[in-house]
C-alpha cells in the first residue's frame, strides 16, 4: 500500500472517530484510545523486507545465473 493511501486511510479513521465523539457515541477516553490505536496501525509495516519490483539485480561475469544451481 502506498504511503499516500495509508495517510488518507488514517485521516479518514481519525475523522470518523472525531465525528462519533462529537455526536456523543464515543466517550473522550474511548476516542483517544481509538486514535492512538489507529496511529499504531498506521505506523506498523506489513512487509518490512519487501523488495521493489523494479530493482535491478546484477550478476558478476563468469558466474552461473541465479536459480540454476
Amino acid at each position: 500500500m502506498t504511503t499516500w493511501m495509508r495517510w488518507m486511510l488514517w485521516v479518514a479513521c481519525l475523522a470518523t472517530v472525531a465525528w462519533l465523539w462529537h455526536a456523543g457515541a464515543l466517550s473522550a477516553g474511548t476516542a483517544l484510545a481509538t486514535g492512538a490505536a489507529s496511529l499504531l496501525l498506521f505506523v506498523w509495516r506489513s512487509h518490512p523486507h519487501r523488495r521493489r519490483r523494479t530493482a535491478l539485480r546484477y550478476i558478476e561475469m563468469g558466474k552461473q545465473p541465479i536459480g540454476l544451481h
